[in-house]
C-alpha cells in the first residue's frame, strides 16, 4: 500500500463506504489525511433526516460527517420547531456543499436562513432547493437570504403557506447578479418575492419558470423587469411587460386562465418580436372553448413579423383535466385555436414538430399541412379528448383526411394518443373496427374486453400510436 501514489488511493477511497472511510482514516497519517481529500468526498451525499432516523447511530454518525467531511455534492436538511441541536451544527459546519435541499417547517425559516449563509460563506454553494411548510411571516427572513443569494440556480416551493408577505419583511437587497435558473410559483402572495428575485437577478438570469406543467399559474400585478438580456428559457402566465423579454428567447411555455386577458397585448407583442424563439407551448386551462376566449390567437403572433423560426410548437386545451372529466362530458366539440393554427401555417416554415389537443379530428389542418406549407415537418401528435368520434388508431387510419395526410406527406410520422383498436364489446359501436381490417397494423390482445363495472375502459390502454 506504501508504494500506491496518492491519485490511485484517492480514487480508491472514492468507492469506500463513509463509515469505512473514517476508519481508514485511523490507520495512518497518510491515510488520514488522504481520507479526508475534497476529492474523495465531492461526488457523496447527505440527507438529514434519513441519518437522524433511519440509520443505527445515525445522530453520532451525522455530527462525525458534519465536523470532519470536507466537501459534499448535496445536503439535504429538514429545518422545523421541533428542538433539534443538530441545526447550529448545520450552520456552523465547514463542510462544504454544492446544492441544499431545505424543507422548511413551522418556525424553521431563520435557522435555515443561517444554514444558507453559512454555505455561502464556504464557497461551493451552487444550487438551493428550498420547500416550504410554514407561514410567509415565518419564510420571510429565509426568502430575503435566497432573493440576495449568490447561488447559480435556486427552486423554491410554497405548499399552502399562510398569511402575507410584503417585500418589507424580507429586508433585503441583491448586491450582485448570480442566478441563472429561477423556479417559483407566482401567485399574489409570492409576488413580491418573485419581484425581488427578477429585479435583482435580471441581467444574469437564463431561464425562469414562475410555474410547472401540474401548476395553476394566477395573475399578477407586478411587472417583470424591463430588460433580462440573457434570458432563454421562460414559463409563466401572460404577464405585463412581457414584450421587452423577446430579445433572447429560445423556449416559451405560457399558461393562459381567463383573468389573464391584460396580458394578452404584451405577449404577443412577445411573440412577434422573438426571433431566436424555436420551442413554444401554449397551456389553457380550463379548456378554451369560443373564440371568446383569453388568448386563443396568440399562434397568430408567430406570423405577425414574416416567417418564424419556430421549430416546436404545442397547444395543450387542459388535456389531463378534460379527459378525467368525462362524466361530465356536456358534448361541446370545438377547438377555436384551430383555425388562427391554420392560417399561421404558412408562416412555418421551420416547424418540425406539432402536438395539438383536438376534439374532432381536425380535417381542415390535417389537409392544409403539405410539403409546401410545412417543408420540414417530421412530427405531429393529437391528443383527442374523451368524446372523440374517432375511437382508436384504426378509426383514424380509415379517415379521409388521414389518409390524404400520409399520401402528401410520406416522410411525416403522425401519431395519436389512443389505442390501437377498440376493446371486446366495444368493437360494433366502431365502424372501422366492425369491417375486421387491418387486423396486423398494431400489436393488441384481442380478448380484452371493456368492462365499467371493473374499471375496465380504453383509458386503460392508450398510448400513442403512430398511424401508418
Amino acid at each position: 500500500m506504501e508504494q500506491l501514489p496518492d491519485d490511485v488511493v484517492l480514487q480508491v477511497f472514492r468507492l469506500v463506504g463513509v463509515d469505512d472511510l473514517f476508519t481508514c482514516r485511523l490507520v495512518c497519517k497518510r491515510f488520514g489525511a488522504l481520507a479526508l481529500h475534497p476529492a474523495v468526498w465531492r461526488h457523496r451525499s447527505f440527507d438529514g433526516p434519513y441519518y437522524k432516523f433511519l440509520i443505527k447511530d445515525g445522530p453520532k454518525k451525522m455530527c462525525r460527517l458534519l465536523r470532519l467531511a470536507p466537501r459534499l455534492a448535496s445536503m439535504t436538511v429538514s429545518v422545523k420547531s421541533t428542538p433539534d441541536h443538530h441545526l447550529a451544527l448545520y450552520a456552523s459546519t465547514r463542510c462544504a456543499v454544492r446544492r441544499l435541499n431545505l424543507r422548511v417547517g413551522e418556525a424553521g425559516g431563520v435557522p435555515a436562513a443561517l444554514i444558507v449563509r453559512n454555505q455561502e460563506a464556504l464557497g461551493q454553494l451552487k444550487i438551493v432547493e428550498v420547500t416550504f411548510y410554514t407561514t410567509w411571516a415565518d419564510a420571510a427572513v429565509l426568502l430575503g437570504a435566497l432573493a440576495s443569494t449568490s447561488v447559480e440556480k435556486l427552486d423554491v416551493e410554497c405548499f399552502n403557506l399562510i398569511g402575507e408577505l410584503s417585500a418589507g419583511s424580507m429586508h433585503t437587497s441583491v448586491a450582485r447578479p448570480s442566478l441563472k435558473y429561477f423556479k417559483c410559483l407566482l401567485s399574489s402572495k409570492s409576488q413580491p418575492f418573485v419581484d425581488l428575485v427578477l429585479a435583482g437577478h435580471a441581467a444574469s438570469l437564463e431561464e425562469v419558470r414562475l410555474g410547472d406543467d401540474d401548476d395553476h399559474i394566477t395573475i399578477s400585478t407586478g411587472l417583470l423587469p424591463a430588460s433580462m438580456p440573457k434570458l432563454r428559457v421562460l414559463t409563466c402566465s401572460l404577464l405585463p411587460g412581457m414584450e421587452t423579454l423577446a430579445r433572447s428567447l429560445r423556449k416559451v411555455t405560457l399558461h393562459v386562465t381567463p383573468d389573464m386577458r391584460p396580458g394578452v397585448l404584451g405577449a404577443t407583442e412577445m411573440l412577434r418580436r422573438a426571433s431566436k424563439l424555436r420551442v413554444l407551448t401554449l397551456k389553457y386551462s380550463p379548456a378554451a372553448r369560443s373564440p371568446a376566449y383569453v388568448g386563443v390567437d396568440l399562434v397568430e403572433a408567430l406570423g405577425c413579423s414574416g416567417r418564424s423560426a419556430v421549430e416546436v410548437l404545442e397547444i395543450n386545451n387542459d388535456y389531463e383535466n378534460e379527459r378525467e372529466s368525462e362524466e361530465n362530458d356536456d358534448g361541446v366539440e370545438f377547438l377555436p385555436q384551430l383555425q388562427p393554427l391554420v392560417r399561421t401555417l404558412p408562416f412555418l416554415p421551420c416547424l418540425r414538430y406539432l402536438e395539438l389537443t383536438v376534439y374532432v379530428p381536425p380535417d381542415e389542418l390535417l389537409l392544409a399541412i403539405t410539403p409546401e406549407t410545412l417543408p420540414v415537418l417530421r412530427n405531429l401528435k393529437l391528443h383527442p379528448m374523451r368524446w372523440l368520434p374517432a375511437r382508436c388508431a384504426h378509426d383514424w387510419r380509415h379517415k379521409d383526411s388521414v389518409q390524404t395526410l400520409l399520401s402528401v406527406n410520406p416522410v411525416l410520422k403522425f401519431s395519436v394518443y389512443t389505442l390501437p383498436y377498440c376493446l371486446k364489446g366495444q368493437r360494433e359501436s366502431c365502424g372501422s373496427c366492425a369491417q375486421g381490417c387491418h387486423n396486423t397494423l398494431w400489436e393488441w390482445d384481442w380478448e380484452v374486453e371493456y368492462d365499467e363495472d371493473n374499471d375496465v375502459t380504453r383509458l386503460d390502454y392508450q398510448e400513442w400510436i403512430h398511424i401508418r
